[in-house]
């Protein structure tokens, strides 16, 4: 059967070899009938070998969400055209004609099967017209489909493909921001027409869009030609949205301020008194047109009176060249009081401008100053002459009283209910407390367990009643350096409320109250004055003890132990010894006799009771010298005295200044307080600084130590190490 056949014509009863069904087949011709007798195609016999391949069905236009359709069906022939359905290589198909440099996935190489390879899943995802298929087989003549389209899937989401470029506050943003609307594969899907709106996403300066931000799709794209933002800030950026669409968000732009035209007074004049600066300080920005500050200025910009209803002179550096656009006036003052003042501001070749009215105060004089502090930052409380309340500092709890939770860095009024003034203050450790003239008492802050005792538990930002007991009043209170605050109630008895946990409450209890509990002093013993620490409270009797309780661990109740108390027991002080003023501190307490001698006991890690150690003492005992104080007050972790001729004195810790002897050493015995000479009256030692009250000549309120939060008064934040005026 495989020999080379001669050519010969085909006679009767002559066999000869043919090609049938892609096989080799015998035909014979009879003498008397031409007549073909065609032998069937079986798997038997022999075969002409595959040598092509043969595009069978051919892609047709497809979406590029979905696969190539109908199925791409390629076949394996011989040289005849015939399908050797008996071939079962494998068949590989590719991009023949790729007019955008697509890529083809799917199934790419697959086995055929009765000689036929058939693609079902093929997938082409960029749009493109007169695309081709090529199919391959190693050793065959490879074939080329006819061309095909694809066209866009459905759409899916947005994508910017103009970016917003950097551009000047107000103007146009060029060239023209561009969103397409594009389909899963991120084609553009130029078909049908829907609505595309831009906002400001990242928005670094409180800027605004302005312009066509709606802005119908053509050709599956929206053009924005007039958007502009009006702030100048660095890291701006854009959403675009559609409805059914994913959001797309462009890449970041910067807004730079347009030439300078203008002043504009961006921190106006507050509150002044007379001959102190007014704060907080004035601040003038050269602004382009809309405002924006113009950094690169440079012109000098003058402030001078505008309305002067008093008459007055205007006093400090009134001109000023500006740092990165802005002027700021920290020591302009008023000689004279009076109510609607305003400020002009000028400067050359650019439009002034005028200041909100504010007004001048003659200065406050305070009778009394307060300390607190604890986890959240310290303040400081004051009652001025005219009965009204001012504290400053951190205020996260409201412990400020002016109906905020702002910080601030001089005296603010608290905002009392109407027609109610105060006669003493008290700072506790995120809150304070206050006494009228007609012995109610008020208390703000945080209320965590009830310390402000108006029977809520909840945080107060201004004022709210002590809810006393009925026919109860308070000539004084104490508000703790943690949970709890005491009153010294008229009848002589005293009254706790808030954290009872460690008998803080003194009412042989360990339970918190929302309002005042009685204290159960000891049988015939009544109290002239009140004090209250972290997590223990003392008082002073009619006749000189003081009696303490709560928390005692450090010896800080003073009888000799350091047993925990519920209810008030007597500070062992020496033979003879009796106590005309007391002040608990944190964790230690300090007392002073009728002939000025002054005793502490508790802590004394950093030298707090002033005996030149640092040996923590359980019962009175002497502060280090013959100093003679008028009273004395206990801090965190120090304390000060002011002596009878009205010297100050500190000791303990001093890491913040706290001593005010102008170093940071701590100090075991009592140091002077620096400052230039200064007469105080009163003083009051907080967690980690001091205040006191100074006489003529130099009247007026002193504060030292740390300044985190303004504690100090003086308009600033910065750590003072010497006596430093407190803005009023």
């Amino acid at each position: 059967m495989g020999r080379k056949l001669a050519k010969r014509p085909l006679l009767p009863y002559d066999w000869r070899v043919v090609h049938h069904c892609g096989r080799q087949a015998w035909l014979r011709r009879t003498a008397l009938v031409a007549a073909l007798v065609t032998v069937a195609c079986t798997d038997q016999g022999p075969f002409l070998p595959p040598s092509q391949l043969a595009i069978l069905t051919h892609p047709g236009n497809s979406a590029a969400d979905g696969a190539i359709t109908p199925a791409l069906l390629v076949a394996i022939q011989d040289a005849q055209g015939q399908t050797v359905t008996s071939a079962t290589r494998a068949v590989t198909v590719a991009i023949a004609i790729n007019p955008t440099g697509a890529a083809l996935s799917g199934t790419l190489s697959v086995n055929a099967v009765n000689g036929v390879a058939t693609f079902t899943d093929l997938h082409i995802t960029r749009v493109g017209t007169g695309y081709a298929l090529g199919a391959s087989s190693s050793g065959l003549t490879s074939a080329r489909s006819g061309t095909f389209d694809v066209a866009p899937g459905a759409p899916t989401h947005l994508a910017f493909t103009g970016q917003p470029s950097n551009a000047t506050a107000g103007a146009a943003i060029t060239p023209a921001v561009q969103v397409a609307v594009r389909d899963a594969s991120d084609n553009v899907v130029t078909t049908g027409t829907g609505n595309v709106t831009l906002a400001i996403l990242a928005n670094p300066s409180g800027g605004t869009l302005s312009g066509t931000t709606t802005v119908a799709t053509a050709s599956g794209v929206a053009t924005f030609t007039n958007l502009s933002i009006n702030r100048t800030g660095s890291g701006y950026s854009l959403s675009a949205s559609a409805p059914g669409l994913g959001a797309a968000t462009s890449n970041a732009l910067n807004i730079t301020p347009g030439p300078a035209t203008q002043l504009v007074v961006t921190r106006q004049p507050g509150r002044a008194r007379l001959g102190v600066a007014i704060t907080p300080a004035v601040q003038v920005t050269i602004g382009d047109a809309l405002g924006n500050a113009v950094t690169t200025a440079t012109q000098s910009v003058s402030v001078a009176i505008g309305n002067n209803p008093g008459g007055a002179t205007l006093s400090g550096t009134t001109t000023k060249s500006p740092v990165s656009g802005v002027a700021t006036f920290p020591d302009l003052k008023l000689d004279k009081a009076g109510t609607g003042y305003t400020l002009a501001v000028s400067a050359t070749g650019l439009s002034g401008a005028t200041s909100a009215a504010f007004d001048v105060s003659p200065p406050l004089v305070f009778t009394t100053v307060t300390t607190g502090g604890a986890g959240r930052g310290s303040h400081s409380c004051g009652v001025a002459t005219d009965g009204a309340a001012y504290c400053w500092g951190d205020n996260g709890n409201g412990q400020l009283g002016d109906d905020t939770h702002f910080g601030h860095s001089i005296p603010l009024a608290v905002q009392a209910p109407t027609g109610v003034t105060f006669q003493s203050v008290s700072a506790g450790g995120q809150h304070s407390c206050a006494v009228t003239p007609g012995n109610v008492a008020y208390c703000w802050g945080r209320n965590e367990y009830g310390r402000l005792g108006d029977g809520s538990g909840e945080d107060r930002t201004a004022p709210s009643q002590v809810a006393a007991p009925a026919g109860v009043t308070f000539s004084a209170v104490s508000s703790g350096k943690d949970g709890h605050s005491c009153g010294l109630a008229t009848s002589g008895a005293v009254y706790c409320w808030g954290w009872g946990g460690n008998g803080g409450l003194g009412n042989n209890s360990f339970a918190s109250t929302l309002a005042p509990v009685l204290t159960q002093a000891p049988p015939g013993v009544t109290f002239t004055a009140i004090t209250t620490g972290v997590l223990h409270s003392c008082a002073l009797a009619t006749n000189g003890d003081v009696y303490c309780w709560g928390n005692n661990g450090s010896g800080q109740l003073g009888d000799s132990s350091t047993v925990e108390r519920t209810t008030p027991v007597r500070a062992r002080a020496p033979s003879g010894v009796t106590f005309v003023q007391v002040d608990a501190g944190y964790s230690h307490t300090c007392a002073v006799t009728a002939s000025g001698a002054a005793y502490c006991w508790g802590a004394n890690y950093s030298g707090q009771l002033g005996d030149s150690t640092t040996e923590s003492r359980s019962a009175p005992t002497p502060v280090h010298g013959s100093l003679q104080f008028a009273g004395v007050t206990s801090g965190g972790y120090h304390s000060c005295g002011v002596t009878t001729t009205g010297v100050g004195y500190c000791w303990g810790s001093n890491f913040f200044g706290q001593l005010g002897d102008n170093t940071t050493v701590d100090k075991l015995a009592p140091t002077a307080v620096g400052g230039g000479g200064l007469t105080l009256s009163i003083a009051s030692a907080g967690l980690f600084h001091t205040c006191a009250l100074a006489t003529a000549p130099t009247a007026g309120m002193y504060c030292w130590g740390s300044n985190g939060g303004g504690e100090l008064g003086d308009g600033t934040t910065t750590q003072r190490i010497v006596p430093t005026r407190a803005v009023h």
